[in-house]
């Protein structure tokens, strides 16, 4: 697993697209740290992470296709196989490059968010952002996870970019509103939103121990079907 990390890291400091998201990440960041109408700083840093919810996911995009798209339109992967790599090593080793990335773009954002508003608004407590930053962390790996899902599931990497970008701009809201609507007793899933999670956290002090329990415990169990659905579905698929 180690060597396929390395060769895939290796390749993707060398594209163009892992760059190009690195700089919109920067630009967003000083973006949200620059609008601030004399807010005090550390809501800035609140408002800015709560922002991140649409936009970074949406950047996770690139990541798809740098990480997987990448594979099944060049065939990548039918030559690892070829070579004896296990199934399941390499599609691990896929997600943790997943994971990695998401890490590395929420840093990305968040210290270009930090640096901005430390500078054009002063300190403010860099424990509470990165607390914020690490809360929200697992709810980003079961977000990757839906994109990891799509193009296990969608052959073509546009239509699997199409559908995870209407699943963040549309998703919740039409979920939220069918449920409200016609499914009253399912109203306890409403609590378990991934993209309303992640905006609650940002303001995490104000969260009972019960929401935390909700909040993650839901982000567990959504990554573990995505996941199993994910490697169900790679481990059955003819690669020719």
């Amino acid at each position: 697993m180690l060597s396929l990390l390395k060769s895939d890291s290796y390749r993707i400091l060398k594209g163009k697209l892992g760059f190009y998201s690195v700089a919109g990440l920067i630009i967003f960041g000083i973006f949200f740290g620059i609008v601030r109408d004399d807010t005090p700083s550390l809501e800035v840093i609140q408002d800015g992470l709560s922002s991140a919810s649409i936009f970074v996911s949406i950047f996770m995009i690139n990541i798809f296709i740098i990480v997987w798209g990448h594979e099944f339109t060049y065939r990548v992967v039918n030559n690892s196989l070829i070579f004896g790599i296990k199934r399941w090593v390499y599609f691990l080793s896929k997600v943790v490059l997943t994971f990695g990335m998401v890490i590395l773009f929420l840093v990305i954002y968040t210290g270009a968010l930090a640096s901005t508003v430390w500078i054009t608004g002063g300190g403010f407590s860099l424990i509470e952002m990165i607390k914020i930053m690490l809360l929200q962390l697992p709810l980003y790996f079961s977000v990757s996870l839906i994109g990891v899902l799509l193009f296990n599931v969608i052959k073509s990497s546009n239509v699997a970019t199409a559908v995870f970008v209407a699943l963040i701009l549309i998703g919740e809201g039409l979920v939220s509103s069918i449920i409200s609507s016609y499914f009253l007793a399912a109203n306890a899933l409403l609590d378990t939103l991934l993209f309303t999670n992640i905006r609650q956290l940002t303001d995490y002090q104000n969260v009972s121990n019960q929401t935390f329990v909700i909040v993650f415990s839901s982000a567990l169990v959504y990554s573990i079907i995505f996941y199993v659905c994910s490697y169900t579905l790679f481990k059955e698929r003819d690669f020719k």
